[in-house]
């Protein structure tokens, strides 16, 4: 599948450690292969507007992102904690 980021999830990459994006790097050709590989499928969880999913890495970054037939669109990045702040404001 075609990948695509939009600005905020750039801008959220490059406020990471090296480490961190190296591993979101490998989420991300994961995400790509989407089709082929059912973990990545089994890991990420469809939200309740339409087409948009999060993928929640073992190092607690959660990746929000749409997919199409042909293309998943890198929406934003976040930590678990910064998530759980806002969610708890409500």
């Amino acid at each position: 599948m075609e990948l695509q980021m939009t600005d905020s999830a750039k801008i959220a990459l490059r406020t990471l450690s090296a480490r961190e994006r190296d591993r979101l790097q490998g989420l991300f050709a994961a995400l790509a292969n989407w089709n082929n590989d059912a973990h990545i499928q089994k890991m990420s969880s469809p939200l309740i507007y339409k087409d948009v999913y999060v993928l929640r890495a073992t190092d607690g970054m959660q990746i929000f992102f749409s997919k199409g037939t042909e293309k998943i669109v890198i929406l934003d990045i976040a930590r678990k904690k910064t998530v759980d702040q806002f969610a708890e404001a409500e």
